[in-house]
């Protein structure tokens, strides 16, 4: 089952849109958004625009990195047909 998920695009996609996300928050010296945003209030208490806002960033995130992994799928698909 494990073999299956990992050559899923969809999966792969999900991955790296989330490490890519994360990566691409912003930060300060001594502050980082997302742990104050997670720890300071809670998760499950984080208002529903900013929760909204970072599902949203996440989800293009995803859909950029899945275009990037189809992309790359289909010209190693075509150097190998040629």
């Amino acid at each position: 089952m494990i073999p299956r998920m990992v050559s899923n695009r969809i999966v792969l996609a999900a991955i790296a849109g989330m490490l890519v996300w994360l990566a691409d928050q912003p930060t300060v010296d001594g502050y980082q958004p997302l742990l104050q945003m997670f720890w300071s209030p809670g998760f499950w208490n984080i208002p529903v625009r900013d929760f909204v806002v970072l599902l949203l960033s996440w989800f293009v995130t995803t859909l950029f990195c899945h275009f990037v992994l189809f992309v790359l799928h289909k010209s190693r698909q075509r150097q190998s047909q040629s």
